[in-house]
């Protein structure tokens, strides 16, 4: 006799949580959860089973859902991910905002990962001509498949960089960017579906968890218009120090504005006429 929903639930109930549980039984079953919750008695087939049982396994050891379906929701939209992109956060949808907000001609996302950020804003300013850059080629595939699936006429433009190195003399209205910024000796603090999980280079923000900021505010007023300003994730320990780079390079600050959890999350700058 088969095994019904309502009974491995119960099998797992306090081991995962009922986000978890729910989203790996839609993966599994390939249903809606009002299916799932309007039919509890439904009897797994065997390969449900066997496919039920390996993912618990994998979450089990750490493996984040995101993982193991292969997919995020961000800014509404269903993204693509894997082991070489970083999960999207809902704090890194304040950026999103603030780009959208400021409805920019032309924007530059430096590290763009899974592309959300340039995709979430091609999806709602589709007139905007955004370019995406990422050092990783393996990144920038999975970018591509996000933006032919998520938007009927892409025109992001994926480059492969470093940084700006790959731009030439090209300018802005904005550049966006959630940049690693994790302390180096801290990365093995993190929770472990962190840090066993996700790439290290997108994590990694040096000895201080400025490297990133060092680079993106000493080389990219040269790539923002006049007018034009840099909008950036940072961590809340970091704000203060983000600041100092910042005023040494010659920018000043608009804006801080807080994630949903009251914490300092987005800087917006501008380089000081």
């Amino acid at each position: 006799m088969g095994k019904k929903i309502q009974d491995i639930i119960a099998e797992v109930k306090g081991r995962l949580s009922h986000i978890d549980i729910y989203y790996l039984l839609q993966y599994t079953l390939k249903r809606s959860k009002e299916f799932i919750l309007t039919y509890p008695e439904y009897e797994l087939t065997p390969e449900e089973l066997k496919c039920w049982h390996n993912i618990i396994q994998r979450r089990m050891k750490g493996e984040p859902v995101a993982y193991i379906t292969g997919r995020k929701e961000f800014y509404s939209l269903n993204f693509m991910v894997n082991r070489h992109t970083m999960i999207p956060r809902p704090e890194t949808e304040l950026l999103v905002e603030e780009v959208i907000r400021r409805s920019p001609e032309t924007l530059l996302d430096v590290g763009t990962g899974s592309g959300c950020i340039a995709i979430a804003v091609s999806y709602h300013l589709p007139g905007c001509r955004v370019t995406a850059v990422d050092i990783s080629m393996e990144t920038l595939r999975l970018a591509k498949k996000n933006a032919a699936e998520l938007l009927k006429n892409s025109s992001i433009r994926f480059l492969k960089s470093n940084f700006f190195k790959s731009l030439g003399g090209e300018r802005f209205d904005v550049i966006v960017s959630n940049p690693p910024y994790v302390k180096s000796e801290t990365l093995k603090e993190l929770p472990p579906e962190v840090a066993l999980f996700e790439p290290v280079i997108a994590l990694d923000g040096g000895k201080d968890g400025l490297n990133s900021y060092r680079i993106l505010l000493k080389d990219g007023w040269r790539f923002l218009k006049p007018g034009g300003v840099m909008v950036l994730e940072i961590s809340p320990e970091l704000r203060e120090g983000v600041e100092g780079i910042a005023a040494r390079e010659g920018y000043r600050v608009l804006e801080v504005s807080k994630d949903l959890s009251g914490l300092d999350r987005m800087i917006v700058i501008s380089r000081s006429e």
